[in-house]
């Protein structure tokens, strides 16, 4: 019994190939006018690029929002660079952000392949169609980070793009790993812990194992785990639960001495593993450990012997809604 039916694996070789195209779509486009802020409207895999983005900007003193909601910030003026970010173009929380974004005058830049979006907005950067949107990450991100370039807003080198897209093309890599992982966690339930950096990753692939795998995971931050959640560690199962530590070596020594010391802790209870990121620039270390994990929650899905591409519970919801 063929259980990809619409062939993801395909898709997800194929995903530095959709890195690379995305590189350009922003060519020519920028503010030339200061931003006080940066608004990201999106839900689901159309917001998770702004949270990447915010990763990227920690150091900025421009302040990024990720607005996963129906209504703006209060704060939003002529002075924000909103991006209206929704894939079908017809995501209903954020057509109604993006309203009120356009009422404030603000410069709103759209990315998406149509819909109603595509009608509202002046500015708008056209990606392909034919993709769950989880799986158009890459299309959903670099145009924004692009604008963001071109503006002067963020820096971005060639060599650390060149370094991700190097560590990109080894899928094989990655789909060997990711299969050693998916058995280990099998039908367990994944908590992954992360820094705050990383934390964005850490979230994608939790939402991965949701709609690819149809099962429940989730995800805390280190150190405030440390005042909540690790008490939970007094009576976990080990036949239920399995913990991953994705560790970064570049967060902070007091993060890393948190995660060694919490990693005896777990070990009492529950099976834990680590995630390295590879790679020395931060784009690098971030897509190549989506990317890992996007295998991660595929092969888990072929493992339950469910197709990882349809979301049908999501899309009842959706006809739900419309009645």
């Amino acid at each position: 019994m063929v259980i990809d039916k619409e062939n993801m694996l395909e898709v997800l070789e194929k995903f530095p190939i959709q890195c690379r195209d995305a590189l350009s779509l922003a060519k020519g486009i920028k503010v030339s006018k200061e931003v006080s802020n940066i608004v990201v409207l999106g839900m689901g895999g159309s917001a998770i690029g702004g949270d990447l983005l915010k990763s990227c900007m920690s150091e900025s003193d421009i302040p990024l929002f990720v607005n996963r909601n129906y209504d703006l910030p209060k704060y939003v003026n002529e002075d924000s660079l909103v991006f209206a970010v929704s894939y079908s173009g017809n995501t209903e929380e954020t057509l109604s952000a993006c309203e009120q974004a356009i009422g404030k005058k603000a410069n709103v830049i759209a990315v998406t392949t149509g819909g109603r979006l595509s009608e509202l907005c002046e500015k708008v950067i056209k990606i392909p169609k034919g993709y769950q949107p989880r799986a158009a990450v890459g299309y959903l991100f670099f145009p924004v980070l692009g604008v963001l370039y071109n503006s002067g807003i963020v820096n971005v080198k060639n060599a650390d793009l060149n370094e991700m897209m190097d560590l990109l093309k080894d899928f094989k890599s990655y789909e060997e790993q990711a299969e050693t992982l998916a058995k280990k966690i099998d039908q367990k339930i994944p908590i992954i812990y992360s820094s705050e950096l990383m934390a964005p990753v850490a979230y994608r692939l939790k939402t991965q194992i949701n709609e690819n795998a149809k099962s429940p995971a989730f995800t805390h931050t280190f150190p405030e785990m440390n005042h909540n959640e690790i008490n939970a560690f007094s009576f976990m199962d080990r036949r239920t639960y399995i913990a991953i530590l994705l560790r970064d070596e570049q967060d902070h020594p007091r993060i890393r001495k948190r995660m060694d010391i919490c990693k005896e802790i777990f070990e009492e209870r529950v099976d834990t593993e680590e995630l390295h990121t590879k790679g020395k620039s931060l784009l690098a270390r971030m897509f190549s450990t989506i990317y890992l994990g996007d295998f991660v929650s595929y092969y888990l899905a072929i493992r339950k012997r469910v197709d990882p591409t349809p979301v049908q519970i999501i899309e009842n919801l959706k006809r739900a809604l419309l009645k």
